[in-house]
């Protein structure tokens, strides 16, 4: 018994496994830039929900977010690496727009999501930029969560600040 070609595909669509991906997006933002910088790594602009539940428009980039240590303590350290080929004037024009001598840093906000749903926030991590280094072409950002700990700053974590601190108590 032999199925024509429209019923094969059929078939092979309905039963074919959907495919769910992760996404991550960093939103990048300081009271002195021009714009808030969120993107991601998919080919298309598109829009996610952020906490409050508002929707934001975010821009296709290549990027790539990655821990930068293995450091057995709260003190995490990431790597965010950015193609600025297609934005690299304005990305270089906004991040020159802070002071030197400021002492605010830029934020880095990191949120994942699965591509089924771009409303529901799946990892979330508030992050301060400690270096930013340029290339042609491309930027690197070395970011960690704030200091917060007793013996830096004489404040505590909480787990208001850092909701994910739960899974470390």
């Amino acid at each position: 018994m032999s199925l024509d070609i429209e019923q094969r595909l059929r078939v092979f669509f309905a039963s074919a496994p959907q495919t769910v991906h992760a996404i991550q997006t960093v939103e990048l933002s300081h009271s002195a830039m021009p714009q808030v910088w969120r993107l991601w790594r998919e080919p298309y602009a598109g829009q996610i929900a952020i906490e409050d539940g508002t929707l934001v428009d975010v821009l296709p980039l290549n990027l790539q977010v990655g821990l930068a240590d293995v450091q057995g303590n709260l003190d995490r350290k990431y790597d965010i690496h950015l193609d600025t080929t297609d934005v690299q004037d304005q990305f270089r024009e906004s991040m020159a727009a802070i002071p030197l001598d400021t002492d605010e840093k830029v934020r880095c906000v990191y949120r994942e999501y699965l591509s089924d749903d771009l409303t529901a926030i799946q990892a979330f991590a508030v992050l301060e930029v400690e270096t930013a280094s340029y290339q042609v072409g491309a930027a690197t950002l070395s970011a960690l969560y704030p200091r917060w700990n007793v013996t830096r700053t004489g404040i505590l974590y909480t787990t208001r600040d850092i909701p994910m601190l739960r899974a470390f108590l």
